[in-house]
């Protein structure tokens, strides 16, 4: 079956009624259900190209044209998940389940992204590029442990790139504001690898030091470094917007900011 076949199939699950299809291409309307009982509706096309199956609104109506910071491409497509890792590829009924789980997800996402002005989910992937650094910040996080996944889920972590020495500037971690831990940026290394050890043993009464606890040392340089070079590529993905028109559905957007 091709993925459109399995989407049709899986349709009536979540109340979405199959408007047209030709070839690999479906036009849907799709109720969203919301936490206060109402329903928007939207007018959802799909064209598939093999298992993969973009989908964006048919006229922008209820939601903008184009907008990063909605994840709304300039094709007007929708960010449904990050190709190198999370495809979202429809090859079975199971998939095509997943596939209308997460576009009525985005859409419920956009409703409350329109009232609040700001994106409501913290774990969205970054812009272009930047997603692959994310990646290596939430698997360096993963190994240091809590609270580093929760901060790199709330968006809690920040580097500042500061001083200068033989071993280059120091790359200086905060969280929400309050500086964590540095690392040399030449040297790749923690500044003090004698400190106590940013994961639990560190906090014990014999607390763990960041020399000899494991991998941490070399963790707690990946996430450093992740947090540089996210912060790198969404500067360089939004300056290949410049010029673009900012919808003004979001508030501090980047494109409104820098056309100000």
């Amino acid at each position: 079956m091709s993925a459109c076949d399995l989407l049709a199939g899986k349709a009536p699950e979540f109340g979405v009624t199959i408007l047209t299809r030709s070839g690999a291409r479906l036009t849907a309307t799709v109720p969203v259900p919301m936490p206060d009982g109402s329903a928007p509706s939207y007018s959802i096309v799909m064209e598939a190209a093999g298992p993969m199956v973009p989908a964006r609104e048919e006229v922008p109506v209820r939601l903008p044209a184009f907008c990063p910071e909605r994840h709304i491409n300039a094709d007007g497509s929708f960010c449904l998940g990050w190709e190198k890792v999370d495809p979202l590829a429809v090859n079975d009924e199971s998939d095509a389940w997943s596939w209308w789980a997460r576009l009525i997800k985005f859409l419920r996402l956009q409703e409350r992204a329109a009232r609040r002005r700001c994106w409501p989910d913290s774990r969205a992937w970054a812009h272009g590029a930047a997603a692959a650094q994310q990646l290596r910040a939430e698997h360096a996080a993963a190994r240091l442990g809590e609270p580093f996944v929760d901060d790199i889920a709330r968006n809690l972590l920040t580097v500042a790139r500061l001083g200068t020495s033989s071993n280059g500037p120091a790359l200086r971690v905060y969280r929400d504001g309050v500086r964590i831990f540095s690392v040399w940026e030449l040297a790749k290394r923690p500044v003090n690898l004698r400190r106590r050890c940013l994961c639990k043993k560190g906090e014990t009464r014999r607390p763990a030091v960041l020399r000899n606890c494991g991998t941490h040392k070399q963790d707690a340089v990946d996430l450093a470094f992740s947090l540089r070079d996210r912060a790198r590529e969404e500067a360089k993905f939004w300056k290949t917007l410049e010029g673009r028109v900012c919808c003004g559905t979001m508030d501090g957007c980047p494109l409104a900011i820098g056309g100000s």
